[in-house]
């Protein structure tokens, strides 16, 4: 569909690039018990404080929490235009989970 849309309105891809704004983006890893990794998305708190967070980013980044595959990790990762408040905001929503699920 990207490609019909190009073709269509005759505009080179490197325009696109001008309207997308990249935001940094942080990475922090909860170290949490192995056998409690999905229960991030039954914890009250934990789902509260994540659908806070969501809400806050939403017009000027994302909020993405998994839990790692193959270790005991659930992956906090938020994308916006301040550094250092997603850092912040990550690192609040780590120590949630630590606390939580340990």
């Amino acid at each position: 569909m990207l490609i019909q849309i190009l073709l269509e309105k005759s505009i080179p891809v490197s325009e696109l690039c001008d309207i997308m704004q990249v935001y940094p983006q942080v990475l922090i890893n909860a170290k949490v018990n192995t056998n409690r990794k999905s229960d991030y998305e039954k914890d009250k708190d934990i789902k509260n404080m994540v659908e806070k967070l969501k809400e806050e980013f939403l017009s000027e980044g994302r909020v993405i929490i998994r839990p790692s595959g193959t270790e005991p990790l659930i992956r906090v990762m938020i994308e916006g235009k301040d550094i250092e408040k997603i850092t912040r905001k990550a690192q609040e929503l780590v120590t949630l989970i630590e606390k939580k699920l340990n």
